[in-house]
């Protein structure tokens, strides 16, 4: 037995663990259910993230925010199902919408209204597998605008479930975690990516990424789409020297606590006439 081959051990260390917890699994994550545990599952609500893969200036992958809300979301499932929430955590979506950035290479992104629909069209179909209510989590600042229609265009449909939003980490304990908190591949997302995936963190390019400001500063008040090369030439923007691992684990308990306690909420309220208030 000592003297196994490397492939034999590792074979052994990938064997799933027969009758105990598979690592990073829990009950509620869809892409590790098998279709007889889903149907004993019984899921009473269902839990989408939205990342997105982009530019994250030279010190960050490009798979940032698909990484962090991916996490936050298992997070928050996995504590929400210990409480008996039974929230069913689906798969992230890694492209979106990215119209501002398209001036950089490979920024990945579909047109709004292909978004809308193809929200509208998971959420239709939790439906017809029985959810009652959806709950987004947004973890992309190019979505708001698209998310937002989709709302409103659900509200006005027939054999749809309750849909919200949560936009992630906009919590305000943010800026007391953070010392420079700043717009995009800030000190947050840095520490956040530090905790998540340390081997994609390039250390050696850590600085102060400069922010443009605006010609016309009454602009600041107007609601238009940035041009994000014009904005952040450097694809992040903020000072990430005092990023850390320790601070970005801190950011994703505190963010995950919030969707933890909604999707509890929401998996123990009745659905009736007067939903969502008393």
């Amino acid at each position: 037995m000592a003297n196994r081959s490397k492939s034999a051990r590792r074979t052994a260390k990938m064997a799933p663990n027969k009758g105990g917890a598979r690592r990073g699994v829990f009950p509620g994550l869809l892409v590790a259910m098998t279709i007889d545990e889903v149907r004993a599952f019984a899921p009473r609500v269902g839990v989408l993230p939205l990342g997105s893969t982009e530019p994250h200036g030279p010190h960050l992958p490009y798979g940032t925010d698909t990484f962090q809300v991916e996490r936050l979301c298992a997070l928050a499932a996995e504590a929400a199902n210990a409480r008996g929430a039974r929230a069913l955590l689906y798969p992230a979506l890694p492209i979106t919408n990215n119209a501002n950035m398209r001036a950089f290479p490979f920024a990945c992104r579909v047109g709004v209204r292909t978004l809308v629909q193809a929200l509208i069209d998971i959420a239709k179909q939790a439906y017809e597998d029985g959810l009652r209510k959806f709950v987004l989590v947004n973890g992309h600042g190019g979505n708001p605008g698209a998310v937002q229609a989709t709302l409103r265009e659900i509200s006005g449909m027939d054999a749809m479930p309750f849909t919200c939003c949560y936009n992630a980490f906009e919590s305000p304990e943010m800026t007391q975690i953070c010392e420079h908190p700043g717009c995009h591949g800030d000190e947050m997302e840095t520490s956040m990516v530090m905790a998540l995936r340390p081997d994609l963190v390039r250390l050696d390019k850590f600085g102060v990424f400069p922010e443009s400001q605006l010609r016309i500063p009454a602009l600041a008040k107007a609601q238009f789409v940035r041009p994000w090369n014009r904005y952040l030439p450097k694809s992040a923007g903020g000072d990430v020297r005092l990023s850390s691992a320790a601070k970005g684990r801190k950011i994703l308990a505190v963010e995950a606590k919030y969707i933890e306690d909604l999707l509890v909420q929401l998996a123990e309220a009745e659905l009736d006439e007067r939903f969502p208030y008393t």
